[in-house]
Parts: C-alpha cells; structure tokens; sequence
C-alpha cells in the first residue's frame, strides 16, 4: 500500500515535499485532510466540531493554484486560477476531506511509527544521492515552517487517509458482462468512404460588397467585444535572479567544507532493520518472548521479520527501515541502535508503537566525504544563501526606488534587473505573472490605472515581489470594423462558397444512392474518394471532423448503405457513406488487454464507490460553512 502511496499520494504532506525539493508526489492537488495548523486563525467552516481555519484554505488554495500551473503552464485560463475561482471548490474538498479522516479514525485506522518515520525516510526530496539527508530533511522542514512532529502528525493523517481511501476504491470488482459492453461501444469499428468538396478554389472568385461586411459586423456586434485591457511595464524579484551574477570563490567552499568535517561526527548515518511487535497484552508478550528465543537460536533476523513484525511495510524487506542520522526514529530506537555495533540485534526495545528487536545493518558515512564529493552541493548551498541576502537588501530599496518613478528603467538598472513588458490582458488576466490576481488588482487599480502612479511592492509570495506601472489602456467595447474587417470578409467567403457547394454535394449524394455507390460517382465527377475500414472514434483535424460525424450516422441495413453530408469549419462540404457498422468485441482482444480493460474497469468503479461514500458521509455531518463577514 505505501508503495501505491508513494506513486499517488495526495495531500498536504506530499505538496509541501514537491514545492521544496521539486518532484511531484500530487495527483489531486488538495489536502486531504485538516486542522492541522491550529492555533487562534479565524475558522472558514466545521465539521463535526472540527475546524478549518482560513490557513488552511490559504494553504489549499496555494497548493491547488500551483498544481495546476505546474501541469498546464501557461495553457491554462488565467481567471481559473484566482482566489475567488478557487475558494469555493477548494473548501468543499477540504469539507470533503475532513469527513473522509474522520470516517478513518471513526473505524480504528491507525499508521505506526515506524511505517510514518519509512515514509519519511524514503520521500526523494529529502535524499541525496537516494540516501535519506538530515541535513535536507531540517533545511526543508525550516524553510515550509513545520516542527518535525507537526509534519509527522500530518503525514500519518494523509497516510491513514490513503488507507480509508484504499479501503473502499480498491476493493471494487467489474463483471464480464461489464467489459463486453464496454468493449462493444469503445470498440466498434466503421466503413466508409467520403469526398470532400473544397472551398478554397471558389474563394478567390467571391466578391464580398463593402455593405455586407458591414451588416454582418452590425449584426454581429457580440462576435467582436473587446474588454477593457491595459498592459504593464514591471520589476520581478527573485533570489534566483540574483543567484546566476554570483561567484563562488573556492576559498569559500574550502572553509565550509572543513567545517563540515569538524562537524561530521553528528552526522554519521545509520542503517536499520527491526521487528515490531504491537500491544503490550499477553499474546503480545508471549511473541516477543518467542522472538527473542528464536534470535538466541541464530535465526535470520530478515525470515523473522516476515514471520513475527507487525510493521508489514517492512517486513517484506526483511525489517529493513531505512537509515537514520539520530532523530528519525523514536528516541528509545535511536538510542538503541547507536549502542550496536553493525550485525548486531538489540534486546527487546519499547516506543509508543510496540515493542522493537533492531538490527544495525551499516554505519554510512563513517568517512567524511571528499572536497570534490560536496564541492557541488556546497557551492550551491552558498550562491542560495547570498542570492537570498541579496534579494532582501533589493526588496527593502525597490518600494523607495519606485515610487513616483515616471519609468522603471532607473530603478531596476540601479538594483542590477531588467524591467519588463507584459502584453494586454483583461481583468481576466493573462499569461505569466499577469495572470496572478495580486497583480491584476492593481493594475486596474485607480491609484495605477487612473493617477498613473507606480504600484506599492507587491509581494506575490516569501521570494517573489513585484512593482509595476500602466503603459498602456484599451477601454472596453466593440472591436473597430477596421480591425475585424478582414476576418468578416473571409467569413462571409466561405459562407458562399458553402453555399454553392451544398446543392453540388446534394446532387453527388443523389446519384450515389441511385447508383453503385459513392465511389462511381467520384470518378465520373473527378473526386478524390477517400476510403476507411476499421475506423474508431476518435481523431483530429479534418479527419476526426468526418469520423465523429460517421458515428452519429444510423446503421445501414444489411447490404444497403446510408450517406449524409456536412459542412467543415473551413467552409469545406463533405460527402460520406456509410457501409459497414461492427460492435467490438471482447473475444477479439489478447488476454493482456482483457486483464488491463478489467482492471481499469474496477478502478473507474472504486472511484464511483469512493464517490458515493463521500456523499453518504456529507449528507450524514454536521457541517457549516461560515461567510468572511462571520470570520
């Protein structure tokens, strides 16, 4: 399961990981689950007493925004990812979200630790070089705000999440009869043949009169609105703008790479195996008795990992848990594991999860690695740290800089950046930083819009600011004639041209059906038949235009044959016959197919069962969702 876990985790935990270290462990973007944050914040709604505080939603809403962005760039319409597009849908997932955790706990889920500190162990983005990095695991914790406990205590939620979840969607099944119909329909494939009548050689010979393009533009006033637009002229800061100017002297990364060294000791990392055993009850203490017998006896510590551990994360891996540089684990586990020397197993070690028999498999790390090892990492770490302080010192000048400048060309040249250009946007926003609503705001705010002053210093997030001027406004209204003319005017070609060809495809679809088929009377006509057997649904372009509209045609009887004609977007006119229509089927396809198609089959079902759940567990909570004037 926590393998499955780590393909398709969801959550907060997981999306704190990927902001910071940059791998994507979300596939829906939300936090599955809620007040974690605590404290005095004010409350957006309750479930079941239980809150969700504006933090929360802030945190959702940042999470979701950025998700999105990461998978659609810029492709995506800016107005989709505002705050007050988001809000709605993003608080009934949290909702969603708290009635799910609670329906786990309600039922006993539990995650031990040991399974909570694996997990944390394993995230690549607190690895280096695949080895789990304390020093990592601190850097990132520090920079997202989090305590150690907290982000266990979130973890283990989003964990316990996954196996409610688990337990409902992967427990779904589909029927034979299921697949067979689905097959039928997904499947089926088409014959037929068309002719396409092309638009284009009429075209040049149609006269479009001045006073039509006029009436359609009149007539038409909708067609051409233009919103009110402005475009800006901005400063962006980021430490990463400042990182790429740096140099990083050798002397400099000498001195932190002996420090290092002096400091090595702390750090040496251990690689650990165990065997839990849970509960503290008689049946509990008569295994760990058994256990240590059979470990006195010289049985292999990995075959009694699969046998006796509770923690079945690891057992499969004979116990092994990962390594640890001293604070992973519980303190009673680490203090245990630094007395051992390497092959050696503890004598029986107690933690709020049970009771553990801890094997030391390697001391990691018990060289200090070389100059060259670290040379990278260490200038790295460093160019950060000044491109950060850099950054700093930039933003406490960039608000005095700017204001009341007539242009941004002096202030950026003065902090060492490039003023830059956005295109027109909308209120709607556009692409890039003009899509984020803060900027948006006060673009079209009077004091920038209207006075034409430069905007305050906008920060968009810790390490992302933004100041800005108007330089260009577009009032909103209808498009001029003059700048939609030539467009109207092509229109209003292929229309005609449209419509010469509908009777011309109407005569050819006559004599196709009186005669012996489509493909005769291409050849008397001097037409390009086109012929597809076997087709499915689905294509782009003109020809996918020409398949979907094939599989709205009706069946034609046996030996017969059903045409219909249709009008292309290019102002094109299609003929098309329909010959043979055949129902997938099941038998047709190798097992592997079969197996994949029941499998997908069963997951769109568990997902529907999931969904249901969902909804059962909502209509039964006690939930309120609270305005921001009650906030």
């Amino acid at each position: 399961m926590l393998q499955s876990m780590r393909d398709n985790l969801k959550g907060t935990a997981a999306i704190i990981v990927a902001a910071f270290f940059g791998f994507i462990m979300v596939i829906g973007g939300i936090d599955f689950f809620t007040g974690a944050s605590g404290g005095s914040a004010s409350k957006v709604a309750e479930v079941n007493g239980e809150k969700i505080s504006q933090l929360d939603l802030q945190r959702a809403i940042q999470n979701r925004r950025a998700m999105i962005e990461n998978q659609y760039g810029d492709n995506v319409p800016t107005d989709l990812l505002t705050d007050e597009q988001l809000r709605g849908p993003v608080l009934q997932q949290l909702v969603n979200s708290a009635v799910m955790r609670q329906a786990a706990l309600d039922r006993g889920m539990a995650m031990s630790v040991a399974a909570v500190d694996k997990e944390i162990v394993q995230m690549p983005g607190f690895q280096v070089n695949g080895q789990f990095d304390q020093q990592m695991y601190r850097d990132g914790l520090r920079r997202m705000g989090y305590s150690p406990t907290v982000f266990r205590q979130l973890l283990e939620q989003e964990m316990v999440m996954q196996q409610f979840i688990d337990s409902v969607s992967q427990t779904a099944f589909s029927t034979r009869t299921d697949a067979e119909n689905i097959v039928a329909v997904s499947m089926e494939e088409r014959d037929f043949d068309y002719v396409t009548l092309s638009a284009a050689p009429l075209l040049e010979g149609i006269v479009v009169a001045d006073g039509e393009v006029q009436t359609y533009y009149d007539e038409n006033q909708s067609a051409f609105q233009r919103p009110e637009q402005v475009s800006v002229e901005y400063i962006e800061l980021t430490p990463e703008l400042f990182a790429a100017n740096i140099d990083i002297s050798d002397q400099d990364v000498r001195a932190q790479y002996d420090q290092e060294v002096k400091n090595f000791q702390a750090n040496i990392r251990r690689h650990a195996a165990h065997i839990l055993v849970e509960g503290d009850d008689e049946a509990a203490q008569a295994k760990v008795a058994e256990v240590q017998s059979k470990l006195d006896g010289g049985a292999e510590f990995a075959a009694l990992a699969k046998e006796y551990s509770d923690d079945i994360l690891s057992s499969e891996d004979g116990g092994d848990v990962g390594f640890t540089s001293g604070d992973v684990f519980p303190q009673a586990f680490e203090e245990a594991l630094a007395k051992l020397q390497v092959g050696e197993v503890s004598g029986a070690v107690k933690t709020d999860a049970g009771t553990h028999f801890i094997k030391l498999i390697e001391v990691a790390d018990a060289e200090p690695p070389t100059f060259e090892e670290r040379k990278t990492a260490i200038e790295t770490r460093i160019r950060n740290a000044e491109a950060e302080r850099e950054f700093v010192d930039a933003l406490s000048r960039l608000g005095d800089l700017a204001y009341n400048a007539e242009t941004l060309a002096a202030p950026a040249e003065e902090l060492g950046v490039t003023v830059q250009s956005s295109p027109l946007f909308s209120r709607l926003g556009g692409p890039g930083i003009v899509g984020e609503r803060q900027v948006i705001t006060a673009a079209f705010s009077p004091e920038v819009l209207e006075d034409g002053n430069t905007s305050d210093v906008l920060n968009l997030n810790e390490n992302h600011a933004v100041v800005l001027r108007v330089v260009e406004h577009k009032a909103e209204g209808v498009k001029p004639l003059e700048e939609v003319k030539a467009d109207v005017v092509q229109r209003l070609k292929r229309d005609k041209a449209s419509e010469q060809l509908a009777s011309k495809a109407e005569q050819v679809a006559s004599q196709a059906g009186e005669s012996g088929g489509l493909a005769a009377v291409a050849e008397s006509e001097g037409l390009t038949l086109e012929t597809s057997d076997k087709t499915r649904r689905g294509g782009f372009g003109a020809r996918g235009e020409v398949v979907n509209k094939v599989f709205t045609m009706a069946e034609p009887r046996p030996g017969a044959r059903t045409l219909d004609q249709f009008t292309m977007p290019s102002g094109d006119v299609v003929v098309v016959q329909l010959r043979d229509v055949r129902s997938g089927d099941l038998t047709r396809q190798s097992k592997e197919q079969r197996d994949a198609l029941m499998q997908q089959l069963s997951s769109m079902l568990g997902g529907a069962e999931l969904a249901a759940v969902q909804k059962y567990l909502l209509s039964k909570a006690d939930v309120e969702v609270f305005s921001e004037t009650q906030q």
